[in-house]
C-alpha cells in the first residue's frame, strides 16, 4: 500500500547490519514508511541465515517465505566486512545514512569496524541501535527459543497436563523490535531537538522482561507464580474458556468486567443456583470449573452462528477459533498483505509492520 504523506520517511536512510528477525523487523518498518534501507549481508556465509529457513513444502526455491517476512523493500548488499574494499562501500553508506541498526555483539563489531564510535567518526549525528541478546559484554547467542524459556514465557504457556509450550512467533524478537523502533523515533526526535545522533542498546532478554506485564505483577505483588492455565487468564473468568456449540463450532468468552457478565447472564438467561454464586470476578475465578461447566451446559444447546450475534448485538466479547486461511479472508487481516517483486521476478508476500494511521 502506498505511504500516506504525512508518514514519509523518504528523506531518511538506514543501514541494516542484523539478521534473523528482531534488527531486520525494524529496518522493515522505516522502510515501508519510504526509508531508503541498505541490508548489509555476509557474502562468505550466504547471507542472512534465513534464507535457508525454508518450509517442509511449498517453500522451494527463491525467497524462503521466513527471510521475505522482515525484508519487505530493502536494497540488499552482500559485502564480506573483512575485505578493505567491501568495508569502504559500507563506510560509504553510513556517510549517507541517518540510522544504523545493529545485532553484531560488541566482540564482532570491534573486528569489523562497525562500533558506534567507528562509524560516529564518519558521521557525527548518526543514531546507532545496538541489539544485544542479554547485555554488553556478554556474547552468548539468544535465540527466541531461549529468551522464551529464559523470561518465564514458556513455564506459562501450554497447559497443566502437558509440557511448557513456546509461541508459535519469535515472540521475543518481535517484542524487541518494537523496542528498538521506539528508541530509534526518540533519538530521531531528539536529533530534531539539538542536532545530536545518539546511541541505543536493546536487548532480546530485556524485552520479554517488559512484556510481562500483568503476569511480572502478580509475582511481584503477590508472589503468584503462574502454572499453564491454556488460554485461561489467572485474573478473569470467564476468558479465554472454551465452549462447543451444538453444531460442532469452539467459542471463546473474554468477559472483562461484572457488567459484561451481567449482559452475558441476561443473553444466556442464565440463572445459577443459589448455592452458586458469581455476581464478582473474584467468586467467578474461585469457581471457574463449576462456571465453566454450567455455561458448557447452556452453549452446547446452541447453534454458533444465532448465538455469536446475540453476543455481539449485546457487545459481550468473545471469538471463534480461527486458522489462518480464515484469518486472511478478513479484510482487515487482507490490508496488512505487502507484495513485492524481487530482482529474479519473484512475486513475494508479508505483513505489515504498521498497523496504526496518523492523521
Amino acid at each position: 500500500m502506498p505511504t500516506p504523506n504525512h508518514m514519509d520517511l523518504s528523506h531518511l536512510t538506514v543501514v541494516e547490519l542484523a539478521s534473523v528477525l528482531a534488527g531486520p523487523m525494524s529496518a522493515m518498518f522505516f522502510a515501508e514508511l519510504g526509508a531508503t534501507v541498505h541490508k548489509i549481508e555476509n557474502a562468505k556465509t550466504g547471507g542472512d541465515m534465513t534464507r535457508r529457513w525454508r518450509l517442509p513444502e511449498g517453500d522451494d526455491g527463491g525467497i524462503s517465505a521466513y527471510y521475505a517476512s522482515v525484508n519487505y523493500g530493502k536494497q540488499v548488499h552482500m559485502l564480506d566486512l573483512t575485505v578493505p574494499a567491501d568495508r569502504d562501500r559500507l563506510y560509504a553508506l553510513v556517510a549517507e545514512a541517518d540510522i544504523v541498526i545493529s545485532n553484531y555483539n560488541d566482540e564482532v563489531s570491534a573486528k569489523l569496524g562497525v562500533t558506534y564510535s567507528q562509524l560516529k567518526a564518519i558521521k557525527d549525528d548518526l543514531i546507532y541501535a545496538q541489539l544485544y541478546a542479554y547485555e554488553p559484554g556478554n556474547n552468548r547467542p539468544g535465540f527466541d527459543l531461549v529468551m522464551q524459556a529464559e523470561t518465564g514465557f514458556m513455564m506459562m504457556n501450554g497447559h497443566d497436563d502437558g509440557p511448557p509450550a513456546k509461541m508459535p512467533v519469535a515472540l521475543i524478537d518481535v517484542l524487541a523490535a518494537h523496542q528498538i523502533k521506539a528508541s530509534i523515533l526518540l533519538a530521531l526526535y531528539q536529533r530534531a531537538r539539538t542536532g545530536l545522533g545518539s546511541y541505543c542498546t536493546t536487548s532480546l532478554y530485556q524485552s520479554g522482561i517488559a512484556a510481562l506485564a500483568n503476569q511480572g505483577s502478580n509475582y511481584l505483588n503477590a508472589g503468584h507464580i503462574p502454572g499453564r492455565l491454556g488460554t485461561l487468564h489467572p485474573n478473569i473468568a470467564p476468558y479465554g474458556d472454551m465452549f462447543k456449540t451444538r453444531d460442532g463450532e469452539v467459542l471463546m468468552l473474554a468477559v472483562g468486567s461484572d457488567r459484561q457478565w451481567q449482559k452475558l447472564g441476561k443473553t444466556l438467561n442464565f440463572t445459577p443456583t443459589i448455592s452458586d454464586t458469581f455476581d464478582s470476578n473474584e467468586e467467578r475465578v474461585k469457581n471457574r470449573q463449576r462456571l465453566s461447566d454450567l455455561l458448557q451446559a447452556i452453549i452446547q444447546e446452541l447453534d454458533y452462528d444465532n448465538l455469536a450475534a446475540q453476543l455481539t448485538s449485546n457487545a459481550i466479547p468473545f471469538c471463534k477459533l480461527m486458522p489462518l486461511d480464515e484469518v486472511f479472508n478478513n479484510p482487515l487481516a487482507r490490508q496488512m498483505i505487502l507484495r513485492e517483486k524481487q530482482f529474479s521476478g519473484e512475486i513475494t508476500s508479508t505483513i505489515s509492520t504498521i498497523a496504526f494511521d496518523v492523521q
